[in-house]
């Protein structure tokens, strides 16, 4: 798992940590994208039918867009340089590890999967949206909860 930066142009890089602070930089200077990924033998989408068909292949980023206040899966086509499939991570996202090296979820229109190159990605690209999941649900649970000391209004 590497973080990746996809350029306004759709290029996709791998920053390094040598890179970080300048890559950061460039970043918050222009429209781009920053997030982590691993690379994907396979998109995969299942209708009502459920049978699997291969959309591509690329790279996998989880990504935080500022603008949109919200995180995405996006896939992007390295050899196009384009984004082939977006999904937001909408309340209650889940993810499942059906095999070692595959992820599906339940998308907008289909359900997903998504086959990673090794199954060390897999476990990696997971712990991020499970880790990311975990803090959303935790923020959202502070904010139902009323502060300590408050007082009802007793007639």
């Amino acid at each position: 798992m590497v973080d990746m930066l996809v350029l306004p142009t759709g290029r996709v890089e791998a920053v390094t940590d040598n890179d970080r602070a300048g890559q950061a930089e460039r970043v918050r200077a222009g429209r781009k994208e920053m997030g982590k990924g691993g690379k994907i033998d396979g998109l995969y989408t299942a209708d009502r039918n459920s049978i699997w068909n291969k959309r591509g292949c690329g790279v996998a980023c989880l990504v935080k867009d500022n603008p949109l206040r919200s995180y995405f899966i996006r896939v992007w086509d390295i050899k196009e340089g384009k984004m082939m499939f977006e999904q937001e991570l909408y309340n209650n996202f889940s993810i499942y590890l059906p095999k070692p090296y595959f992820i599906t979820f339940t998308g907008d229109n289909c359900q997903v999967g998504l086959n990673f190159a090794s199954e060390e990605e897999t476990k990696r690209f997971r712990s991020h949206v499970n880790e990311l999941i975990g803090r959303r649900q935790r923020k959202s649970e502070k904010r139902r909860d009323p502060p300590n000391g408050t007082f009802s209004n007793v007639s």
